[in-house]
């Protein structure tokens, strides 16, 4: 085959689209462990509250196309890079010319649950596991979510209500440690408790305990909690596993060029599963960084000159059914901070900045302007204006910054459109 790619998440999807239009003429066998692919893995908490038909859940359904040849429902089990052939679960083996890894993540499962062996604990990862707890959910509507970072919470905002009762649980001492100040995650959790949800800060899932084979409580803290369903969502690790033997891992970890490309030239990597080594080790895990890289893997799979990603962020925006989040990028120890703060409007929009560049920050409630600042941030030229101005939510904002902005527009309108 000309193109295998292993992975049908968002990077391996759209690493199948963009080959089709690259190099129309090659061959594609796609590779997944799901028997369907193609869908929306963001919006599995609207599908589980019964908000969202499945059929909403698909961006891409398998046509008779005979250059695409889809393999589901097995796993590739280990590489021979020197034969350019993977050997698959089912006994099956396919050979190469490029191959493209989107395995993407597995979820962390603490060993509690891991050796709890009862009905009503679900990892929050893939279709399969969220169509079991949707038909598990109407019959046990105390619910116990493990994991506070963007997953748990969005999970936790999209079940409240619905006659379901949500208890959230982080260890750390706010929600979304990695991703918003104390300050911003305070407005977030404000949000979650207006939604009658209720927030454990500092804790972990101790123990579990059954009735006749089914989940009926939780410790954490010491305490027993009644709770007749687990969502774990703890966070992921890159399915890389099978490349154990394969010589592609360094320290355990599938690292790759900016241009996607492995330590073998014929193979390339995108999304959860890689580690890009840049002036640095970056794991940029985000659903909108995931789509640019399977674009950009693709097209370098046979490319005479290769491109390489021009920024390692994507603005990452969401809606916590009603509130609306776009981080912009990640808190920066030792960086000056602005803040525009409109507590009874439910606005709080805050940047990074250091020596006049914005290095990361979030905006939560009022998302306007946000692939802007994004674009100026990527520009890591000085934003040439007062930072409160800069944060202000008006359409006109930019008007004072520098000539900077102008060039940076365009691609800061299809960041945003594409958040």
């Amino acid at each position: 085959m000309d193109c295998v790619i292993i992975g049908g998440g968002v990077a391996g999807m759209r690493a199948v689209l963009s080959f089709r239009r690259q190099w129309p003429d090659k061959t594609i066998t796609l590779i997944d462990t799901e028997k369907e692919i193609g869908y929306y893995r963001t919006l599995l908490p609207q599908f589980m509250n019964r908000t969202l038909p499945e059929n909403k859940l698909f961006f891409w359904q398998q046509q008779d196309d005979p250059r695409v040849r889809v393999i589901s429902g097995v796993t590739v089990e280990s590489i021979d890079r020197k034969n350019r052939t993977l050997f698959l679960s089912n006994r099956d083996s396919v050979q190469y010319r490029r191959l493209l890894i989107a395995s993407g993540g597995r979820p962390i499962v603490p060993a509690v649950c891991r050796t709890a062996g009862g009905e009503g604990i679900y990892p929050v990862r893939s279709l399969a596991v969220a169509r079991a707890a949707r038909d598990w959910l109407p019959d046990h509507p105390q619910v116990v979510i493990l994991g506070g970072g963007l997953v748990g919470v969005k999970t936790a905002a999209h079940l409240a209500g619905y006659n379901i009762s949500v208890t959230l649980v982080e260890k750390e001492k706010q929600l979304l440690p990695q991703a918003l100040s104390k300050e911003a995650s305070a407005l977030v959790e404000a949000e979650l408790r207006e939604k009658k949800i209720r927030l454990l800060l500092g804790s972990t899932v101790e123990d579990l305990r059954f009735n006749r084979g089914a989940l009926s409580g939780v410790r954490a803290n010491g305490a027993w909690i009644s709770c007749q369903t687990l969502f774990v969502a703890a966070g992921s690790l890159p399915e890389v596993a099978f490349l154990s033997d394969s010589g592609l891992l360094q320290d355990g970890r599938l690292e790759v060029a900016a241009s996607l490309q492995t330590s073998d030239e014929n193979i390339f990597a995108a999304g959860d599963a890689v580690t890009i080594v840049d002036n640095g080790a970056f794991t940029p895990w985000t659903w909108p960084q995931a789509m640019v890289q399977g674009s950009l893997a693709a097209a370098n799979l046979y490319a005479p000159t290769m491109s390489s990603l021009r920024c390692l962020s994507r603005v990452n925006a969401m809606n916590l059914n009603g509130l609306s989040l776009a981080v912009i990028g990640l808190p920066v120890a030792g960086a000056k901070r602005s803040v525009y703060s409109r507590p009874e409007a439910g606005i709080f929009r805050e940047l990074y900045h250091v020596d006049g560049r914005i290095v990361g920050g979030a905006l939560l409630g009022d998302i306007s302007n946000a692939g802007r600042l994004h674009s100026l941030m990527v520009s890591s030229e000085p934003a040439g204006t007062d930072f409160n101005e800069l944060l202000r939510p008006r359409l006109d904002s930019f008007a004072g910054t520098t000539s900077c902005c102008v060039k940076y527009n365009r691609r800061a309108t299809l960041l945003s459109e594409g958040a």
